[in-house]
């Protein structure tokens, strides 16, 4: 047994852009030192968006901070509303795209586990 943890204040730390979509975020996988899972704080401004993708071994987890947010789930999937407060969880192989065509910020929080990096893939094989 250990007592050992780590701990951030997330508003206190300095977003990055992403490196696919230049998207900011906080890589809490960084400033945690996680092993076993890959969580982050995503800012979506007006205009921002994820890039569209499936994972090859990640489930991942988002959870609307602030919102409403907004998402695409599957491959014919319209952009749809998500709830302040609303988890949503997507298996590997689901296509998935974060993005903010509205007027305010949307703030996600969003953990993929196993902590595979590079992951994320085209959301169809074509």
């Amino acid at each position: 047994m250990t007592d050992e943890y780590s701990e951030i204040d997330v508003t206190q730390a300095e977003p990055k852009p992403s490196a696919k979509s230049g998207t900011l975020h906080v890589d809490l996988v960084e400033e945690l030192g996680c092993t076993e899972m890959r969580p982050k704080v995503w800012y979506l401004s007006p205009g921002d968006a994820m890039s569209f993708h499936r994972q090859t071994e990640q489930e991942e987890f988002y959870y609307v901070l602030e919102g409403p947010g907004r998402i695409r789930i599957g491959a014919d999937g319209e952009p749809r509303d998500v709830p302040e407060g609303t988890a949503i969880r997507i298996p590997p192989e689901t296509p998935r795209q974060i993005l903010n065509d509205t007027e305010g910020e949307h703030v996600w929080l969003v953990v993929g586990a196993p902590p595979a990096e590079n992951d994320g893939r085209p959301p169809t094989d074509e």
